[in-house]
């Protein structure tokens, strides 16, 4: 009886052409999913957000109304922590995990001192999935009016990059429609995709998924 099977040749050669396959899929597949991950988590965290400032307006008043004289960590304690799962704040950055101070760089690898989580006067809190959020109630200075409505999200806490446009995202308080919407989310399509590139500081980079239905568009510098 003749007895056929495969030579060991023909088995290296099939092993290899699986690997130069595989070499070549797995890092898209994987690139797709990171895609997935952050365009879907960025979208809870402000659907997050603003359930809970509807929650909370809804037995304390509107949001302009909350006194913001509170010490912040007060404030977070009064107005948010019965509507959100905050598993602790952190008015050291360093307890909430970070290894630093300088917790965050920008897109383009520089550091900016406003757009750190402790930065004029804010107190980050984590929740219990993990993201860490970083706001304050007052403007702090005549210079930085908007420091009340804008809101800092890391998507996986102190987990990394920690970098504006990979895992930081930045937020703002849209007193006129009563909601949490991207940061630049009002700026035009050039002046957000020039901001949210290597070369620029990540700022508008939650816009840009906002405007394209939540998902990471094509010509994301996505690491």
């Amino acid at each position: 009886m003749k007895k056929t099977g495969f030579t060991l040749a023909e088995v290296l050669i099939t092993l290899g052409i699986i690997g130069v396959v595989a070499a070549i899929t797995i890092p898209s597949l994987m690139t797709a999913h990171k895609k997935h991950v952050t365009g879907a988590k960025l979208k809870k965290s402000v659907s997050t957000l603003n359930q809970a400032i509807k929650l909370s307006e809804s037995e304390n008043g509107e949001l302009e109304t909350w006194d913001k004289s509170l010490d912040q960590e007060e404030f977070i304690n009064i107005y948010l922590r019965p509507y959100m799962n905050i598993a602790l704040t952190c008015k050291d950055i360093t307890k909430c995990g970070y290894k630093q101070s300088k917790a965050w760089k920008n897109l383009n690898g520089q550091y900016n001192r406003y757009y750190e989580p402790t930065a004029y006067k804010r107190v980050p809190f984590i929740t219990m999935d993990g993201v860490l959020y970083a706001f304050a109630n007052n403007t702090y200075t005549t210079v930085n009016t908007d420091n009340d409505k804008i809101i800092l999200v890391d998507i996986n806490g102190a987990k990394g990059p920690n970098i504006h446009g990979q895992d930081v995202f930045l937020l703002f308080r849209k007193e006129a429609e009563d909601s949490i919407i991207p940061y630049g989310a009002d700026k035009g399509y050039n002046e957000i995709k020039t901001d949210c590139s290597t070369k620029g500081l990540g700022l508008y980079c939650a816009a840009w998924i906002y405007q394209n239905g939540w998902n990471i568009p094509s010509g994301y510098p996505l690491k």
